[in-house]
């Protein structure tokens, strides 16, 4: 079993010098009202696009995001041989289909954003962040109304760049 997580461990550090100059990246995110898979495609250092499907609500819902991210500040040299710390923020859209106890359900549609504090490590391409993302949107369907449950969610978010 230690061979086999040295040889994990060996080949994702090789791959992690590669994939520091890779565009895309892919993750989760787990918050207080989505729990979500998500793609990044990094346009360059200073932004990129994160496009999310997951649950909504926690059991309520499927939601589709997609939000426009700035790197608003960057400290390499806070931790300069383990990791570059980032702090960003952007905007976009979200989707899906909503279904609770209370008997509204149906599409809906909002805006959504996002604040993130995280660290990319230096070895390997991972990175490691907590970020809000508040989503409100409107309920289109069975007693259309207006979805707030998306301001809780503050999470946590791991990505691994190739």
């Amino acid at each position: 079993m230690k061979k086999i997580l040295l040889l994990i461990f060996v080949a994702l550090a090789t791959l992690g010098v590669q994939a520091q100059r890779t565009p895309h990246a892919i993750g989760a995110h787990f918050g207080g009202s989505t729990m979500d898979l998500e793609y990044q495609y990094h346009f360059n250092k200073k932004n990129f696009l994160d496009v999310t499907a997951g649950v909504f609500d926690l059991d309520d819902g499927f939601s589709l995001q997609a939000v426009y991210n700035w790197n608003i500040r960057q400290w390499p040299s806070w931790t300069p041989r383990f990791a570059t710390w980032k702090f960003w923020g952007g905007f976009g859209g979200g989707v899906g289909f909503y279904d609770d106890d209370h008997g509204h359900d149906g599409f809906f549609l909002g805006p959504v954003g996002t604040l993130g504090f995280g660290f990319t490590l230096k070895d390997i391409p991972l990175t490691f962040g907590v970020d809000y993302r508040p989503m409100v949107a409107v309920n289109f369907g069975n007693n259309c109304r207006l979805i707030d449950a998306g301001f809780k969610n503050l999470g946590v978010t791991l990505t691994y760049r190739f």
